[in-house]
């Protein structure tokens, strides 16, 4: 019979010795200890293989290139998201670029049927010309935030960039396009305040010479005011452009020229 007042302790070591009976003598508290060490080290080493998946998952994608990526969006929206990988949002980019400009041909072509519509729910040419400037302001927001989305992406599939290091091909770059020569460099700030003043003094010179703007602000009393207030604003976003022409090609240089290259 079973003594019921007798209490049995079970501690970690009386688990342990049922595994090390067979090794004889050996299979004391060293070999307690050491079969302890073998099991942290292979937790250890499963935490390093579990942390290194994802350096070897992006490794295999192959490392992008801000640059380039930021490049192909800025003259076809959505090209720089497929460059780094990202179909579907390329293909929306790519669409959104293809509506926006289906809308300005057919503004362009049947404004006057348009105009005639607006005008059965008194709406004049003037506040059209308002709501469409409004809208086209908006389109300069996200063709920058389709650049930008392109060079953040390939950073983060391939790291930080630090710019190409060249100054002749950073000067000409912005020499061609405001902005340019900053995503070359690696300087992403830069590059978008250029590029939103290139955009906003190109959009503002197109409306001038494309657009009813010039007739629309004839027809408006008191007109010599008008006519007066636009010659101003014309001046001076010309001065203006050609300023942040020169200064976007001047820092794009001398950036490229002096930043020196990180070492590997």
């Amino acid at each position: 019979m079973i003594n019921q007042d007798e209490v049995f302790v079970i501690t970690e070591d009386d688990i342990l010795k049922p595994a090390d009976k067979g090794k004889g003598k050996g299979g004391g508290p060293r070999a307690v200890a050491s079969a302890k060490g073998k099991a942290a080290e292979r937790s250890t080493e499963l935490e390093e293989t579990v942390a290194e998946r994802p350096v070897a998952s992006a490794r295999g994608r192959g490392r992008k290139n801000p640059a380039a990526a930021s490049t192909l969006s800025l003259f076809v929206c959505g090209l720089g998201q497929l460059y780094n990988g990202d179909g579907r949002l390329a293909a929306l980019f790519f669409l959104s670029e293809i509506f926006i400009l289906s809308f300005h041909y057919f503004m362009y072509m049947a404004w006057d049927r348009v105009r005639s519509f607006a005008h059965l729910f008194f709406v004049s040419e003037w506040e059209m010309m308002l709501y469409a400037s409004s809208l086209d302001f908006c389109v300069i927001f996200f063709a920058i935030y389709n650049v930008a989305q392109a060079y953040r992406g390939a950073e983060a599939r391939g790291g930080r960039f630090d710019g190409l290091h060249r100054p002749l091909v950073s000067g000409l770059a912005s020499l061609c396009v405001p902005g340019w020569g900053q995503l070359l460099n690696g300087q992403l700030g830069k590059a978008v305040f250029f590029l939103f003043s290139f955009l906003l003094q190109a959009y503002l010179i197109a409306l001038y010479l494309m657009s009813p703007l010039f007739r629309i602000l004839v027809d408006i009393e008191p007109q010599r005011l008008f006519l007066d207030k636009a010659i101003k604003v014309g001046m001076a976003i010309l001065f203006v452009t050609a300023l942040s022409w020169l200064l976007s090609t001047y820092d794009a240089f001398v950036v490229a020229r002096y930043t020196r290259r990180p070492r590997s």
